[in-house]
């Protein structure tokens, strides 16, 4: 378990350079919805999209972690509410104007009025990933209800609290696949609350967490590996189909409902992998835990990137998504570019403000 001061995990700085790549990687071969068809290219693409979906869930369950790390039972609601909305309003606000402007003059929104860009910053849709800040921001607000559930189920349950928390929200994913009065639960970002629990759950037993993790045995690290590789297979229909107009989901009975555990299981098992190869190998690569400081920066900026290359400079050359290239080139591109634009902001005090929401400025 390492610390780097007294609150703070830098095993959280490599999740979240593992989950900002696997954003980046899910962002690239997205673009595969044009092809339109499955070749050995477009499979492969979206096994890897499908494998690597647990980018978001990894980013929530890293934000249950870290908020239950500073705000536990004795939440200083007027404090709490004022750093987490200004980290996270602030840059949103204005990257919302720089993408309604780009994405203007790329044609992938209407001309810019006034009106239409308040509009577009109240429904989050400026760029297409802005709505990952709206579900968070959700967390934010329901932050004290979550607590107070969470400690309900762990007075409760005590031993038995992590499955008590696990099979109450399946049991609520599973009425709403089945009963369209609980809709709501397969909607965001209810479908996304076992990881921000589950990342609560881990802080809150850390310890006990890392000293079970360094003692898997190479079976069981093996089991998850296999899971890890095998599952994706599984539920990537549920990209296959719409994407080809294939129609493999629609022969296995009850697929959405059998996804819901397979998706659970899959991302569950990347979180405690990733978290066991970093505690076995306690690595120091400066660049990649840079990459996890640097990663809600990234994860504003890389769109423009990735916008500008598919409208602007792939045509030119016919670089088109049914050719690796278009692949090969696009993810390296996005996070390099991304990378070095956010540690550039990060070394005056204004764009610091405009990237972090924070008046300081720091250099590496």
């Amino acid at each position: 378990m390492n610390k780097n001061n007294q609150n703070w995990f830098t095993e959280i700085d490599y999740l979240r350079a593992i989950a900002i790549i696997a954003v980046l990687i899910i962002h690239t071969t997205d673009d595969t919805l044009g092809v339109k068809q499955l070749t050995g290219l477009t499979f492969s693409l979206m096994y890897i999209e499908e494998l690597v979906r647990f980018a978001v869930p990894m980013f929530v369950f890293v934000s249950g972690f870290v908020l239950y790390n500073k705000y536990k039972l004795e939440l200083p609601m007027k404090d709490f509410y004022k750093k987490r909305f200004m980290v996270i309003l602030i840059p949103y606000l204005i990257f919302s104007v720089i993408y309604y402007v780009v994405n203007s003059h790329l044609g992938l929104l209407p001309t810019i009025t006034l009106d239409l860009l308040i509009t577009s910053i109240f429904n989050f849709d400026a760029a297409g990933h802005f709505w990952y800040i709206k579900m968070i921001l959700t967390f934010y607000i329901f932050y004290p209800a979550i607590i107070a559930y969470y400690e309900i189920i762990k007075e409760n349950f005590k031993r038995h609290t992590l499955p008590a928390l696990f099979s109450s929200i399946l049991i609520m994913y599973f009425l709403g696949s089945f009963i369209p009065s609980f809709g709501f639960a397969l909607d965001t970002p209810f479908k996304y609350l076992i990881y921000f629990i589950f990342g609560i759950y881990i802080n809150d037993n850390y310890k006990q967490v890392c000293q079970s993790l360094e003692r898997l045995s190479l079976k069981k690290v093996i089991l998850i590996s296999v899971l890890i590789i095998s599952l994706p297979f599984f539920s990537m229909f549920l990209c296959v189909d719409p994407r080809c107009n294939t129609q493999f989901s629609q022969s296995i009975p009850y697929y959405y409902q059998l996804t819901l555990i397979s998706t659970h299981i899959l991302h569950i098992c990347v979180f405690m992998l990733c978290l066991y190869l970093i505690l076995l190998f306690k690595p120091r690569i400066p660049v990649l835990q840079r990459t996890g400081e640097y990663s809600y920066g990234i994860y504003l900026v890389h769109a423009i990137f990735h916008n500008f290359l598919i409208i602007d400079v792939f045509p030119k050359f016919s670089i088109l998504p049914m050719n690796l290239l278009y692949y090969i080139i696009l993810f390296p591109v996005m996070l390099v570019a991304s990378y070095y634009i956010v540690k550039l902001m990060l070394t005056n005090n204004l764009t610091t403000y405009i990237i972090t929401g924070k008046l300081y400025s720091y250099r590496h």
